[in-house]
Formats: C-alpha cells, structure tokens, sequence
C-alpha cells in the first residue's frame, strides 16, 4: 500500500470524513464490479457499498485491526452481500466452494458449459477405444462406486489385473 493510502486509512481510523470520501471514490468502482460478480443485482450491491462505508465510518466495523484497506473493505462487502442474499430469500444454496470462489459471469458460465461439453465428447470418444472389459470395470469402478475388491467379485478377476486395465 502506498503512503498517501496508509495516511488516507489512518485518518479514516481517526475519524477523518475527507479521508472517507476519498477512499470512496478511489475503491466504490472496484468495490462495485465486485459486488456484482457476487450478486448479480445493482440495487444490492449498491446497497451494501453504501451499508460498508456506513459501518466504516460510525465504528461498528474492526477498522482499527486491518492495516490494509482493500481487501478488508473487499472481504466485508462480500460477507455484506452474501448475508443480504440470505435474509432476503434471494439466496441459492452453493456449495462451500462457491462460497469461497467469485461467482461468475454469464459469459463465463456459457464458456465453462461449452468447455465441459467438449471435455463429455472427448472422454465419450476415448471411451468408445476401449475393451468391453475395460469399459466394464470403469461403469462398475466410477458410476457404481465399487471398490477393487468388490469389483473382483463382480467381475471374478484378480484384483491385480483390475488396477493394470486403469
């Protein structure tokens, strides 16, 4: 962080407002795209920027333990809009990891939905090469769950042999 951010943040912490509004208008852009990688609504997440700099500058955040402004203000505008989500029933269950990881775009999501179907269509062609034993023990090992063990006395090979088809 650079001198005159460290000195902007420690007004802030002293209770400076031109130290407020400055940060403000150096982050509200970024702060703002980010917010809506996570929400996808305007509203929201101007509301939450609004609802950050409130609480940075009535006390009722921990301004004075981050030394490092950006990503203290990031972490709590995502905390800010994911609790949003929540109380206003707009919240779609996610897995941990998509809690963790920026949501992503439309775009994106077209590209990554475009990138698995070809990955489909290559693995469906490598598994078209295959024996029919081979292609046996995959179907029993990776869409039944079956152990070697267990594939063994399905199949009454050793499991030995099993493991070398992989």
């Amino acid at each position: 962080m650079d001198k005159l951010k460290n000195n902007l943040w420690a007004d802030l912490k002293k209770g400076k407002r031109s130290a407020l509004l400055e940060i403000y208008e150096q982050n509200y852009a970024d702060l703002y795209n980010y917010g809506m990688r996570i929400s996808h609504n305007d509203d929201l997440t101007r509301d939450c920027i609004h609802d950050l700099f409130t609480k940075l500058w009535s006390g009722d955040s921990k301004i004075n333990e981050a030394n490092e402004p950006k990503p203290y203000m990031f972490r709590m505008l995502r905390w800010m809009i994911i609790d949003a989500l929540k109380h206003d029933s707009l919240f779609v269950e996610r897995s941990d990891t998509e809690l963790h990881d920026p949501i992503i775009s439309g775009e994106e999501d077209i590209i990554l939905s475009e990138m698995a179907e070809e990955n489909n269509n290559k693995l469906k062609s490598a598994i078209d090469l295959l024996s029919n034993r081979q292609k046996e023990i995959i179907y029993l090992k990776f869409y039944s769950g079956l152990t070697y063990e267990e594939i063994s006395q399905v199949t009454a090979m050793k499991n030995q042999s099993i493991r070398n088809l992989f």
